[in-house]
Formats: C-alpha cells, sequence, structure tokens
C-alpha cells in the first residue's frame, strides 16, 4: 500500500452494551492470538511488552493504542512509518464496530465477540488525595492499592498534566517508606554538564568548582523514594549509569571509585512510548525492563469526563472552600478538549473562584478562561509565573504549542503533509506535537 495524499479519522458504530469483544489476528505471522479488550488501555505491537504481541517485522514496537470507554472501542495509530489501514484508507483514530478489520504491516486483526471475557470489577474510586469515579481511574487505583507497599520500580505513563506526579507522591505516601524523603527529579531540565553530579553526588576538587564533597538525589532520597519524571530525556550515558544504581543499589560520586549503598525505590514517568525510543535506538531496552515492573497508564481527560464535578470539587476543597460551580459550567468544562489535561483545569478552575461573585463559579467565567477552551480560542493570555521556573517555562510553553498549532491545523484544513510543509516541521514530529496538545483527531474547518 502506498502512503495516501491524505491521513483519514474513521468514525465507525460502537459496540452494544452486551457485547464483550475481543480483537483477533485473523491473517498474518501472529494468526490466531487474540486480545481480550477487558482493560480500558492496551496496545498492540512487536514489543514483547505489548497486551497483544505480534511477530510481524513491519509492525512498529508499539503500533496501536486500543481505549476501551463504555460501549466504544477506538483505536488510535500510535504514529508508525506502515500505518494502520481501513481498506484502501489510512487511518489515525477510529471507533470500530463488530467485524471491522485493520490491516497493520502484513497483520490483519478482526474485531469479534468474546462472551467469555471477563469485565474488571468496578473498583475503588480515590487513592490517598487522588479522586475518580470513571473505569479507568478505578482501575488505576486498585492497582496502586496493589503495589505501593511493595518495592517495585513503577512506569507512569500518560499525557502532559495527567498527574503523573501526584500520583507518584500517592504512592509514596501509601507505602512503608512514607516517613522517609520523597525526591524530585525533572529530566527535562537537568544540564548535562552536571547531571552526572546532581543524580549521583560529587567529591571535593572533582571538577573547577567543586569546593566540597555534595551529596546527589539518590543519596539524599535514602530510605525513600525518587520520583524521575520524563524519564526518556535522560541521555544514554547517564541511563547507563542509572541501571547501575537499579541493580546494584550503589552509585559512585563524581570523582571517587568508592561504591555508596542507597536504599531507594525509583517511579518513573513518560508522556510518550518508551518502546518506540527503544526502536530508534534512544532508550536502553534493558533499563525500560527494569524501569516498567509495573507500567500504569494515566487517561487524559478528556477520556474520563464523567470525573470532572469529584475533580472540580477537590480543587475547590483545597484552595477556595466554600465556592461551588454551578451545572451549566460543569457542562460547559464537559465540552472543552483539555489538552493540558487535569493541570489546564486546575488553574482555569482557581482562576474563576477567585473572581467568582457569591462564591459561585459561573459558565460566564470560564468562557474566558485558558487558551484552548472549546478548542478554537486564541486570545493572547498573560504568563502565569507561579511555581518553579521550571513549571511557569512548561506552562508557557504548552500555551504557545496549542495556539500555534490550532492557527496551523485550521490554515491547512485539517491536511498534516500541508501543515508539516508549512510549519517546516517533519510530519512525524508534527504528530507527535498534536497528539502531546490534545489536537491529534480534531476536525478543522475554514479559519474564522
Amino acid at each position: 500500500m502506498g502512503d495516501p495524499k491524505t491521513d483519514v479519522v474513521a468514525r465507525i458504530a460502537s459496540i452494544p452494551d452486551t457485547l464483550t469483544p475481543k480483537l483477533t489476528v485473523v491473517r498474518g505471522p501472529s494468526a490466531g492470538r487474540a486480545l481480550a479488550l477487558s482493560k480500558p488501555f492496551m496496545t498492540v505491537g512487536r514489543h514483547p511488552t505489548n497486551h497483544l504481541v505480534l511477530a510481524d517485522p513491519r509492525v512498529s514496537g508499539v503500533h496501536l493504542e486500543v481505549r476501551r470507554l463504555g460501549h466504544t472501542v477506538s483505536m488510535r495509530d500510535a504514529g508508525t512509518t506502515n500505518g494502520t489501514w481501513l481498506g484502501p484508507n489510512r487511518v489515525l483514530e477510529l471507533e470500530v464496530a463488530l467485524d471491522t478489520e485493520l490491516t497493520i504491516g502484513d497483520s490483519v486483526l478482526r474485531l469479534e465477540s468474546d462472551a467469555a471475557a471477563e469485565v474488571p470489577p468496578q473498583g475503588r474510586d480515590s487513592f490517598g488525595h487522588l479522586v475518580g469515579a470513571s473505569a479507568q481511574m478505578r482501575e488505576v487505583f486498585t492497582l496502586l492499592e496493589r503495589v505501593s507497599s511493595k518495592d517495585l520500580t513503577l512506569l507512569l505513563q500518560g499525557e502532559t498534566g495527567t498527574g503523573k506526579e501526584e500520583v507518584a507522591r500517592a504512592v509514596h505516601e501509601a507505602s512503608p517508606r512514607a516517613s522517609a524523603p520523597f525526591v524530585v527529579i525533572d529530566a527535562t531540565s537537568i544540564p548535562e554538564s552536571i547531571a552526572e553530579s546532581l543524580l549521583f553526588g560529587h567529591e571535593r576538587g572533582a571538577f573547577t568548582g567543586a569546593t566540597e564533597r555534595r551529596v546527589g538525589f539518590f543519596e539524599a532520597a535514602h530510605g525513600g523514594t525518587v520520583f524521575i519524571d520524563e524519564v526518556g530525556e535522560l541521555p544514554l550515558p547517564l541511563q547507563a549509569k542509572f541501571l547501575r544504581v537499579l541493580e546494584r543499589k550503589e552509585v559512585v560520586r563524581v570523582g571517587s571509585h568508592q561504591p555508596v549503598p542507597v536504599d531507594v525505590r525509583v517511579l518513573a514517568a513518560t508522556h510518550r512510548d518508551l518502546r518506540n525510543d527503544i526502536d530508534a535506538g534512544k532508550f536502553r531496552e534493558d533499563l525500560y525492563y527494569r524501569l516498567s515492573q509495573v507500567r500504569v497508564f494515566l487517561p487524559a481527560l478528556r477520556e474520563r469526563r464523567e470525573d470532572l464535578p469529584l475533580l472540580c470539587r477537590r480543587f475547590l476543597e483545597r484552595e477556595h472552600p466554600g465556592v461551588r460551580v454551578e451545572a451549566d459550567a460543569l457542562e460547559y468544562l464537559a465540552q472543552q478538549p483539555f489538552p493540558g489535561n487535569l493541570r489546564e483545569l486546575k488553574n482555569a478552575l482557581l482562576r474563576a473562584a477567585a473572581l467568582a461573585a457569591e462564591g459561585v463559579v459561573t459558565r460566564a467565567e470560564l468562557a474566558g478562561e485558558g487558551v484552548g477552551f472549546g478548542g478554537r480560542r486564541e486570545e493572547k493570555q498573560l504568563v502565569d509565573v507561579t511555581g518553579t521556573f521550571s513549571e511557569a517555562k512548561e506552562r508557557a510553553v504548552e500555551r504557545f504549542e496549542l495556539v500555534y498549532l490550532s492557527a496551523l491545523m485550521r490554515r491547512s484544513r485539517g491536511n498534516l503533509s500541508r501543515a508539516s510543509k508549512d510549519a517546516d516541521l517533519a510530519r512525524h514530529y508534527l504528530r507527535e506535537l498534536l497528539k502531546r496538545r490534545g489536537l491529534y483527531g480534531i476536525t478543522f474547518g475554514d479559519d474564522e
């Protein structure tokens, strides 16, 4: 199959409530394998950590992302080279009906009914300070409850703003290490030139300016938990040293040859699927396996809209007790794409609450909040300078990318090839940016 001129977003009838679907390989090297879609999020690909593994060399490491939301099953191509095909059309994302067949690589997958598949239990609707009544979050909370007391490494995956650090902190607080330090490392903000010193420490005289011995983040967290955000940003040489810490439970300070024992639990997070980085030679496979003893997938806010009332109540209880959100305002929030996920919701809600008259947040107050509300707004916004430099910078970058990409895709009327040419960006990179900001798969009409 040749590349089509434009990618297709397909929408097909949903699955009846009474049926439990499974994905069956009907043609290809792994013909006969099947996957019961019993979880809210599952993946299909060549890498052995997928839920459905295909021995097909033309299938990507992670090829398909499969989501079960109520009575619908949606599938999204994970930015692959060979693509996902529905008949002659290359598709980006689609909701599939029973008996629909998709082609990936040299394999054909069919969605079928599986009457024998188990429906997962409802689970709990909170974990520590985290709340959520949706099926996706109930499953996450049940998993966290099981693993928090065990010294397993967790890999938290989800879009920017889905609350990965908050989940890591809740796991730490529910663990036997709760009274010990919780140390956060942001891999995106560590200068490569001093990264080894910051992580593992250094001896006096190890380099110019090293006037005294300094312990690194891992030593500082001894007995507690280290959370590494965006672990995929660590350079390859540092990944090897990090693997040594995990396997030997010791660090070697810069300027020393003497290992120092450290007792830490490691939780890591990333907004992308590291299995694709492994295929590209950007991430060590042995480190991935060591980090992903347990993988936790955090859904985007647009996939758990039924949690909005709970989330709003929790955010307001903490910082604006007594303030409530009117029903019309909640309905308005439920219509938004939320590319910034929980972080975007919280910032917009708290700003509106600070200005709310008579302690009630109305639709009118929320309508002026946050770039991206409604998916069409491009008003100039003041830079939010609260929090750390890294947090403020990330918010500013989010806002810029959302405004620029929304305008770019409207100008190109949703044509990815035209947009990548206009922006002078590689097509696959533009696709990843759109996914990151929640704009992938949105229909863009004429510019207004």
